[in-house]
């Protein structure tokens, strides 16, 4: 009994000062009464009374990687630590969740991929990873400047990643004013039956194709490209179909 009682009173306040880890909003953080917290407190990681809960490093907002984070030091951070975006130290770093990109580490893909990054600080001291526009993306190529801080033809990380595959979609596109589609007299429907290799196309099953081939022709419609069932274009009310139709 004096050794269990020796036991506890040597042991039991060891007990009661280890804290429980966790990690919330990428942050490592420790389980603590919400009154002890000179961070940020959040619910539900911990167990014990409703009070006990995550404390985590409160740092400013930032953005890297097209992710939101915060500012906080690099130890604390549970997921990647982007240097360069934040005030302070050189330990103080954005920290965002990891993974998740692809291309390079910056998160740039496609043809953005080694272009330079930059920070530029927005509203509510909020700072953004930006590139350039590659001068070839540009509507006026004779805007473009090598100034990095230059708004006219800036533009995120995760916006110049996005961009950059819209912009290889838009090779694919006809030059405007040599497509049928810009001079608004053609139109691709959603038929779901694929392309056409034989005389006659394999639609049977799509209502939506079958209702053109009987009735496109009474308001003027018809295929014109074998190849294409989806491809329908405007010849005039009561055109001939077409005889791979």
């Amino acid at each position: 009994m004096i050794l269990t009682l020796t036991y506890l009173l040597v042991f039991g306040p060891a007990f009661a000062l280890a804290q429980t880890a966790c990690t919330a909003q990428n942050a490592k953080g420790t389980c603590i009464a919400t009154s002890s917290c000179s961070g940020t407190s959040v619910a539900g990681l911990c167990p014990g009374a409703a009070n006990i809960q995550c404390c985590i490093p409160k740092g400013t907002a930032c953005t890297a990687n097209g992710k939101s984070g915060s500012c906080i030091a690099t130890s604390s951070c549970a997921g990647t630590s982007v240097a360069g975006l934040c005030p302070g130290a050189a330990n103080i770093q954005c920290c965002v969740a990891a993974g998740g990109t692809s291309g390079s580490s910056s998160g740039l893909c496609g043809s953005y991929v080694g272009a330079a990054v930059s920070s530029i600080k927005g509203n509510n001291n909020v700072m953004y990873s930006v590139v350039k526009i590659r001068q070839e993306h540009l509507t006026n190529p004779g805007i473009y400047s090598s100034a990095p801080t230059a708004a006219d033809n800036t533009m995120t990380t995760s916006t110049a990643c996005a961009f950059d595959k819209m912009a290889s979609v838009a090779e694919h596109a006809a030059r405007p004013g040599t497509s049928n589609h810009g001079r608004g007299v053609a139109l691709d429907l959603n038929t779901n039956c694929g392309s056409q290799n034989d005389a006659e196309p394999n639609c049977g099953g799509s209502s939506v194709y079958q209702w053109l081939k009987n009735n496109g022709h009474q308001y003027g419609f018809k295929r014109t490209v074998q190849s294409e069932q989806w491809h329908w274009e405007f010849r005039g009310v009561g055109v001939c179909r077409t005889s791979f139709s």
